[in-house]
């Protein structure tokens, strides 16, 4: 996919909120598999966050998520797969990953919808 291509169809907010990743299958081999990683929202939809993290993490691998939303308490707990990993420009270390996130049981997909939606009002 061509690093400028939206393929999104829900709009994205910018922004910068705390989160937590742990890599719990993939295809490929990863140093990071049922390892916690701390990183940052670049942006997020209802269905998807792009984030920045210091390591690649391969395409389709299925993670968890625990987001920290600026000023509200708590996490919320999803999950989703990696769509696309991309090395930042003019970093050595530096990958803008897209998540696609599944409405899986457990998970505070539903919350996170309604609070994304709320929004738009």
């Amino acid at each position: 996919m061509d690093k400028t291509q939206d393929r999104r169809d829900q709009y994205r907010y910018a922004r910068h909120d705390k989160l937590f990743v742990q890599v719990l299958a993939s295809n490929e081999k990863v140093d990071v598999t049922n390892v916690t990683v701390l990183c940052h929202s670049c942006d997020a939809s209802i269905n998807g966050l792009k984030i920045e993290l210091e390591v690649e993490l391969a395409i389709n691998s299925l993670v968890d998520l625990w987001v920290s939303f600026e000023g509200l308490e708590g996490k919320f707990y999803l999950r989703g797969h990696v769509c696309w990993c991309y090395k930042v420009d003019n970093s050595d270390s530096l990958y803008q990953i897209g998540i696609e996130l599944e409405d899986v049981y457990a998970t505070d997909y539903e919350i996170w919808i309604e609070l994304l939606e709320s929004f738009s009002d």
